[in-house]
């Protein structure tokens, strides 16, 4: 019997060995466990996160998961999408009990992430939200986080929910909130007694109803880069405290934009406040000025004050430069005249409804000016049609008959406290009036392609062979045209700074509400490697999946076989390469029946497609996989350890992609503890983060009193043709070092599962013949 429990032991710790050995991805979506039946898909994601071990990921697909109830997290789980822009979590029936309940529930657990998704409330507009009843509820939680710790929540948007986006309470502590976007119905952020150590950094808070965030009775809270606006309704403060002890608070570099009512604001009728904090550096943009905070001890230095806001509130602290020079938003200056963006100088336009609509580049300035006159040569009162002060980068000016007029804008240094107009001034000529029912419109977001983060201050014209509009987004990546009522056909442009052009986009017009939201791909520079896509196609147009791409480069040895790149085409057709701008390239392609095809391409747009004969390539089935190696073929991972002396030992770790299609590569130094959640052990290494690994990659790292101890090394990077790859390994030390300086070499945990399986079978079994 003794030697049957030490078995079962044996087997117990095999398991838990095993499932500590490499984390898990689950997929979730089409094509996997996932099936669009109505509104009820929490389950399939709840399914998936009950079923993952501690340092899984339950990874949703690019679609939108309709729930009716909430989604229940786990410890030691990564709930993550494929971007803001792709994967969407939408509330049906909002205005149902699912209302009064939390979209992600988080109670009691640890070692947690939420990341790359939409979560939406499903109100569809903020008038419905507004015409709705009880629109002052604090229900619909986003995240809500109860009695957690070692939470990272990031790269997530919330929109049309009457609730919080993330709310911290029970002693919720240490939790990282990043790269978020929020535009709520109630509060964006809440930490109501959550305990210690909340960092909120690099986030874009809106208020609809009350205040982006709010703290109470909570220490060492740290909010710095963020950006705070108030959306259509009146908002109450970019932060507001609400009592307790909120020692440690740090507010620092972040912008308070457009905030109608206070800035930091503590509201007293929830309780007295206590402790220490710092307020510094940060732009109060057009909003009241901080004023202070009672019962805390707060040290507010070098905050700057760009405000036209009209408010009786005083500071002490209003400076445009701080003592470092330093500052999160760069103040306009002067250095850069304003220009007109459209009517471009010159042309000739029509009015529409009695309106042309004006508008001009971002630079920063608090407040810009707009003269417009009906002449183009004298710019005195007596010319003078139009004049206005804004924020804003656009107008609507009304303008009744044909003729000749010139715009002149003004932009306000905030730095010298003077204005600077543009010169010389932009013309344009109106020939003609349209007249437009003004009744439907069309909407969207313009987001990074890349990132899903909002693309600000982009241009957006809509238009057609007879009527033009431009627009700025906002914040949020907002933009909006109101059009005429009657169907149409109308073309979508849209362009920003570092970003390429949109292409012209068809809009059919209905006669309703229209949505078009904008993928912006950063402009590449063509000065270093950038990818390149290119598409495999038969002569029949038909797209390749599976053919072999090899990529050669000019300085490449003739003897040498290998290719400098190689990949495979996707279900799309299509490979990813990262090629520099002006080198020619040998792409040699290879399809499932051998037969090989050599181009030259000297890449100056980033993408293409090469054809290959039809009557040997043809289109692939969309479900065939075997097309495409096994990562292992093409992927590997390795540790090694070698002893220093009789304390210290190196170990060294490497990797290799035989198709040189990796990025992001890292290296992290760790321990498993418990047998199952990864600790790094802060150790750097040689090179530890490397963007675009080529060739074998090795990183080493130094432990000292390392007898008897086991290390895992954590292998991350992101391959072209895999997806996100992440190796453990495990390197154990005996608990004492032999005399000859032997390296020990590391191996995946399962084979030593494996090996002590068979050797406790063995055992068993010798004992039972005994018997």
């Amino acid at each position: 019997m003794r030697f049957t429990t030490f078995f079962v032991s044996l087997l117990f710790f095999i398991r838990l060995s095993s499932a500590s050995c490499s984390a898990e991805i689950i997929d979730v979506g089409p094509g996997n466990s996932f099936s669009p039946t109505g509104s009820d898909d929490q389950k399939v994601i709840n399914a998936a996160i009950q079923s993952a071990n501690s340092g899984d990921t339950v990874q949703l697909a690019s679609t939108t998961f309709h729930i009716s109830s909430p989604i229940i997290m786990k410890s030691g789980v990564t709930l993550n999408g494929n971007g803001i822009g792709a994967t969407v979590i939408y509330c049906d029936n909002p205005e149902s009990n699912f209302a009064t309940q939390n979209i992600i529930n988080c109670e009691g657990i640890s070692d947690i992430e939420i990341s790359n998704f939409l979560i939406d409330g499903g109100w569809g507009s903020l008038s419905k939200m507004h015409a709705a009843k009880n629109k002052y509820r604090e229900y619909e939680k986003g995240v809500l986080l109860s009695g957690c710790s070692n939470v990272v929540i990031h790269d997530l948007k919330m929109q049309y929910s009457m609730g919080d986006f993330i709310v911290c309470k029970k002693n919720t502590s240490n939790v990282q909130v990043y790269n978020t976007v929020c535009k709520p119905g109630h509060d964006s952020f809440d930490a109501w007694s959550a305990g210690d150590g909340i960092l909120i950094f690099n986030n874009c808070w809106g208020t609809f109803i009350n205040s982006c965030i709010k703290i109470h009775n909570t220490k060492n809270v740290q909010i710095c880069k963020n950006t705070f606006y108030t959306d259509t309704g009146s908002g109450n403060a970019g932060v507001e405290v609400m009592g307790g002890n909120v020692t440690g608070l740090k507010i620092n570099n972040n912008i308070f934009s457009t905030l109608q009512l206070n800035t930091i604001y503590q509201d007293q009728a929830d309780g007295a406040c206590s402790g220490r904090g710092t307020i510094s550096n940060n732009i109060f943009y057009n909003s009241p000025e901080y004023n202070g905070i009672n019962g805390m001890n707060i040290k507010s230095t070098d905050n700057i004050v760009t405000s036209s806001y009209s408010c009786s509130r005083g500071t002490k602290d209003c400076g445009y430069v701080a003592e470092n020079g330093t500052r999160n938003l760069s103040v306009y200056n002067g250095s850069v005249e304003p220009s007109v963006t459209f009517p471009a100088d010159g042309s000739t336009i029509s009015t529409v409804n009695g309106y042309v609509s004006i508008s001009w580049a971002y630079l920063n300035a608090t407040r810009y000016s707009i003269n417009v006159y009906n002449s183009t040569s004298r710019f005195d009162p007596s010319h003078l049609i139009y004049s206005l002060k804004t924020s804003q980068t656009s107008a609507n000016v009304p303008i009744n008959h044909n003729g000749a007029f010139a715009i002149k804008i003004g932009a306000h240094d905030d730095v010298h406290n003077s204005w600077v107009y543009s010169s010389p001034v932009s013309l344009f000529t109106v020939n003609g009036k349209k007249s437009a029912t003004v009744s439907s419109g069309i909407f969207g977001y313009l987001t990074d392609a890349k990132t899903g983060q909002p693309v600000q201050n982009a241009v957006v014209t809509l238009s057609n062979n007879t009527w033009n509009c431009t627009q700025i987004t906002d914040i949020d990546g907002l933009y909006q045209f109101t059009v005429n009522s009657e169907k149409g056909k109308y073309c979508l442009t849209a362009s920003a700074i570092g970003y390429l052009n949109s292409p012209e986009l068809p809009v059919n017009m209905t006669g309703i509400n229209t949505e078009m939201n904008l993928k912006m791909v950063e402009a590449p520079d063509y000065c270093a490697p950038h990818y390149v896509q290119l598409y495999i196609s038969n002569n029949s147009n038909e797209r390749i999946y599976g053919c072999e791409v090899q990529i050669y480069t000019p300085n490449n040895d003739p003897a040498n076989e290998k290719p400098n790149f190689c990949a495979w085409t996707n279900k799309e057709g299509r490979a990813n390469f990262h090629l520099t701008q002006g080198v020619t390239y040998k792409i040699v392609t290879i399809t499932l029946d051998g037969q090989k095809y050599t181009h030259k391409l000297t890449p100056d747009l980033d993408q293409y497609t090469i054809k290959i004969p039809s009557s040997t390539a043809s289109a692939i089935p969309a479900n065939t996989t075997s097309a495409i190696p096994a990562m292992k073929t093409v992927i590997s991972a390795n540790c090694t350890s070698k002893q220093i002396n009789s304390t210290a030992a190196y170990i060294n770790a490497s990797y290799y992609d035989s198709s040189s299609q990796s990025s992001n590569l890292t290296f992290v130094l760790g321990t498993t503890s418990g047998g199952k959640t990864f600790v790094p052990c802060g150790i750097s290494g040689t090179n530890d983060n490397v963007s675009n690994p080529i060739g074998v990659v090795t990183d080493s790292f130094i432990v000292t009193n390392c007898s008897g101890k086991t290390y895992t090394v954590r292998i991350t990077a992101q391959s072209q043709t895999y997806g996100s790859v992440c190796e453990a390994v495990n390197v154990s030390f005996p608990s004492k070092f032999p005399n000859n300086n032997v390296p020990s070499v590391g191996f995946n945990m399962s084979y030593f599962c494996i090996l002590i399986l068979v050797i406790a079978g063995l055992i068993f079994s010798k004992t039972r013949k005994a018997h």
